[in-house]
């Protein structure tokens, strides 16, 4: 009986660096670290960096970490910031790290837009204080958070 335990134990020890070695997070600013979050039904939306998929279940996440970067909207670096610290906590395998990019069209900020990308007012009433969008004044930069908070809080993908 002790035996069959032992090698039991031993079979596990040898599955689980595999299965944590698959869903590895995705440690680096680009494109394979992104993913647009559609925003109210589309075809609006806005780009996050992201450690996991944020519709793939991932059953080791316990935990988020949200990065908003600032008036600059360079959220790739925002991004490594927060991987950063991530890594210090020991954190990576369990916490899905996210930072949006509030990216804006206007004058005086001319970031580069995907198509159906959205552009955040950077002037006035921004993106920083809830501004609606460019073209769209029914949706707002609190809609953005607002849609990815609920993603991260869907069960079916993060059970934890």
């Amino acid at each position: 009986m002790q035996t069959t335990i032992i090698w039991l134990l031993a079979g596990l020890s040898v599955l689980a660096p595999a299965a944590a070695a698959s869903a590895a997070p995705c440690v680096a600013a680009k494109p394979d670290c992104t993913e647009f979050v559609t925003l109210n039904g589309g075809p609006s939306r806005s780009l996050v960096y992201r450690t996991y998929p944020l519709g793939q279940r991932n059953e080791q996440i316990t935990r988020a970490l949200v990065m908003v970067h600032g008036a600059g909207r360079d959220a790739d670096n925002y991004f490594r910031t927060a991987l950063a610290a991530a890594f210090l906590a020991g954190a990576l395998d369990d916490t899905i790290v996210v930072s949006p990019r509030l990216a804006s069209a206007e004058r005086g900020c001319q970031d580069t837009l995907a198509a159906n990308e959205v552009s955040w007012p950077c002037n006035g009433d921004s993106w920083r204080s809830g501004g609606a969008a460019g073209g769209d004044g029914r949706l707002t930069s609190y809609d953005f958070a607002d849609e990815l908070l609920r993603k991260l809080a869907t069960k079916t993908t993060f059970p934890i």
